[in-house]
């Protein structure tokens, strides 16, 4: 190859915003007339290069985007100190079959169980393959929109909560929903995506019966489980708690210093 065709496309690479593909022009020219690649292999290996860049950029952008509060992955669950979690079952959402036949998953436990884990590894699968995903807490998300309801901004707000594909919903139950105002809104978020077929995965330490005191209403929450239950997956861990068990782990550390 002349040096200005050389140089003509290396320009033209950076002019189209291919910078990955410019930057590793040069290096896979090289190794191309080494190892007397064709055209189209060496083109094929500068379009993966640039390829590669992106789709990582995008994941990274997806993943700041849905705010997970932090990287779990379904390899890192412990699934032998969690046996009542069903292990093929788990799997066989990672498909992500549950997305394109819109069932709601359930995960219901005492704290520290790993129903978030669970929840979020999940989500992260998803957003890895291309989805848009998004995480809240059922108390963050509530006082939320009861603000942008008041401030006149709902219908932008609820976008947040209405528009990914995939959306985990955690701790309800945990804290005050607030009121009716907040049960009204955590209806409107629930049955707008289960009208737009978009899966919400939702983590509680309540059992279903209680949801009639967690949201003030025994209608709103019937509702509300009306959609979440329809197609539903449900996990009910019972296990212990994930902290107490490093808690203890610690205690026998720290006590026994020589073991």
């Amino acid at each position: 190859m002349s040096t200005g065709f050389y140089e003509q496309i290396k320009a033209d690479l950076g002019y189209l915003h291919l910078d990955a593909a410019a930057a590793s022009f040069a290096v896979l020219a090289e190794e191309a007339r080494l190892n007397e690649w064709s055209h189209v292999e060496f083109l094929a290996r500068l379009v993966a290069e640039q390829a590669t860049v992106d789709r990582n950029r995008r994941l990274a952008a997806r993943l700041r985007y849905a705010r997970f509060p932090y990287r779990r992955t379904l390899a890192d669950f412990d699934f032998e100190f969690q046996p009542s979690v069903d292990r093929k079952l788990i799997e066989d959402l990672a498909t992500l079959r549950f997305i394109e036949e819109n069932r709601p998953i359930l995960f219901l436990g005492q704290p520290g169980c790993g129903k978030t884990h669970l929840a979020v590894a999940l989500a992260t699968v998803a957003v890895e393959a291309g989805y848009r995903g998004y995480f809240t807490t059922a108390d963050n998300m509530c006082k939320t929109l009861i603000r942008a309801q008041h401030d006149g901004t709902l219908a932008t707000k609820l976008k947040t909560y209405t528009a990914p594909t995939v959306m985990v919903i955690d701790d309800v139950g945990l804290l005050p929903i607030g009121g009716t105002e907040g049960a009204a809104m955590f209806f409107h978020v629930v049955n707008t995506r289960y009208e737009k077929g978009h899966p919400t995965l939702v983590t509680t330490n309540r059992g279903l019966p209680a949801w009639g005191q967690i949201f003030g209403d025994a209608v709103v929450a019937a509702a509300i489980l009306d959609r979440l239950m329809h197609k539903a997956i449900v996990f009910n861990i019972r296990g212990p708690s994930w902290r107490l068990r490093e808690h203890n782990g610690l205690e026998i550390a720290t006590t026994n210093p020589d073991r």
